[in-house]
């Protein structure tokens, strides 16, 4: 369940950020595809490890067990994602810029 939790975290994050809020400067299709399936691998190899050590966190109370070894490690990696998209996505070779967003846009 902890899995599911983290993978259903990230795709909505995922279409947030770089559906909206980034824009892919260069790349083929399919290197974007590469680069956001990278993404998502990197991201559930941080949570993986992240859930490894602050896994046994929380002694005896399950909610605390559950903080510790799905919210925290799921949180970390989804506060990061923009970051960590931005290199992954220029090893695949895409170029991702922030959108501006102003007034006129109203």
């Amino acid at each position: 369940m902890d899995w599911l939790f983290a993978i259903c975290i990230f795709w909505l994050v995922a279409a947030v950020f770089f559906g909206g809020l980034y824009d892919a400067e260069t790349g083929s299709p399919g290197r974007q595809v590469l680069g956001l399936l990278l993404n998502f691998v990197v991201f559930l190899g941080i949570f993986a490890v992240l859930r490894l050590a602050l896994g046994g966190l929380g002694g005896e109370s399950a909610f605390l067990r559950t903080v510790w070894g799905t919210v925290v490690p799921t949180a970390l990696p989804t506060m990061l994602l923009g970051r960590i998209g931005n290199v992954v996505f220029k090893l695949a070779g895409v170029t991702m810029t922030r959108k501006v967003f102003s007034a006129d846009a109203h």
